[in-house]
């Protein structure tokens, strides 16, 4: 492993390093279970559902948002509601329906005892929480995120939960035997797309080999533990130091962006931002060219994600944002792609997707929101 030498870049490697370490926890306390156990019915309840409706509040509502997209673009019927729209929307819900709810310690307890209350009885409510205790008797399944102590502010549950959400992808790939062709169908657009379609052209497609859908899950989390620890190993100082010093100046405000699956962890980093006092929002760069560019202000700092560096929508702001003299920072596993190349600093993510057909942004994300929340909890540490 890496050597961290000096101020920030050590307080970035030591912030992955507990990510790492409440990984390691999590995976032993699902082998100690058992996969079986822990997911439980899951991987047969859920295709027989109707719908999984995903919610949380506070930055879990990004982690949440973040599992029901990747779960809807992979075969399994999901939306996001927000737990405050939930009151009003869950006593709608139908028999075949289910509710995913993830949950952080410290959240109200009156409001979750509201949304509990909400949820028809016959409806099973699943559940992602580092508050194992305390849970109504009612159907559904506890997945207990089961970490270490977490350093302010509690970063690394939430990833252990973002990975959970990703485990229940690819088990749920493998119940499906889930294609690239099924993938393709709900991606007609964008690079993975794109690619896909070429490969399949080109009778280059994947073939998958699955494991048991519990035994998939945890292979997923054991990969997304394994692609933190490779960050750690060739973490770049200079680059980490670049990039912090930018990010460190008094700027008016703090823009983040990304599409599609790296938007959602972009949403996240905007509050966690909020939460450590600076003032930031997210923008939807698809949006962005039918006039949201004009949210972007004097003194503003984007931090833009995308995995290819390529991404349509993102490349499409680039030429306004620099006409209004914004200062980009970019994560890309690509730096020599176009944002790459965009940027005023540039860091290198990476990381392979995780589940069975190597398509859905899985493990990518969950390396790349490591980075960027080290990176944004460093300034914190001044």
């Amino acid at each position: 492993m890496n050597t961290p030498r000096n101020g920030p870049f050590r307080v970035v490697m030591d912030r992955l390093a507990r990510t790492i370490a409440a990984f390691d926890a999590q995976i032993e306390h699902v082998r100690r279970t058992t996969p079986e156990a822990y997911y439980d019915c899951l991987f047969e309840a859920v295709p027989a559902s109707d719908y999984w409706v995903a919610t949380g509040r506070g930055r879990t509502r990004h982690i949440a948002d973040k599992t029901s997209a990747s779960l809807a673009s992979t075969g399994t019927p999901s939306y996001f509601v927000h737990a405050v729209d939930a009151l009003a929307h869950f006593p709608l819900l139908g028999p075949k329906d289910r509710v995913l709810l993830v949950h952080r310690r410290g959240e109200p307890g009156d409001l979750l005892n509201r949304l509990l209350k909400a949820i028809p009885d016959g409806v099973p409510v699943d559940v992602i929480s580092d508050h194992p205790e305390g849970w109504p008797n009612r159907p559904g399944v506890r997945m207990t995120v089961l970490a270490p102590e977490p350093a302010a502010p509690e970063i690394e549950r939430d990833l252990v939960m973002l990975a959970l959400g990703d485990s229940l992808v690819c088990g749920l790939e493998s119940a499906r035997k889930f294609t690239e062709v099924d993938f393709l169908r709900d991606h007609p657009k964008g690079s993975l797309g794109k690619n896909i379609a070429a490969a399949q052209a080109g009778g280059r497609g994947t073939t998958v080999t699955y494991l048991s859908p519990p035994q998939q899950a945890l292979a997923a989390l054991v990969a997304e533990r394994d692609g933190i620890a490779e960050l750690w190993n060739r973490l770049d100082e200079a680059a980490v130091t670049a990039w912090l010093g930018i990010y460190r100046r008094p700027w008016r405000r703090v823009i983040t962006t990304g599409m599609g699956k790296p938007g959602y962890c972009m949403r996240y980093v905007a509050m966690l931002a909020n939460e450590l006092g600076r003032p930031a929002f997210y923008l939807h760069p698809a949006e962005g060219v039918h006039g949201d560019l004009g949210r972007i202000g004097p003194d503003s700092l984007v931090i833009a994600y995308s995995h290819s560096g390529e991404t349509e929508e993102v490349a499409n702001i680039l030429p306004r944002m620099k006409e209004r003299r914004a200062t980009l920072l970019v994560v890309t596993n690509k730096p020599a792609s176009t944002l790459g190349k965009a940027g005023d600093a540039v860091l290198q993510a990476g990381g392979q997707e995780v589940d069975p057909i190597r398509k859905a942004p899985t493990g990518s994300t969950t390396v790349a929101l490591s980075l960027v929340t080290a990176l944004v909890c460093a300034d914190m540490a001044v």
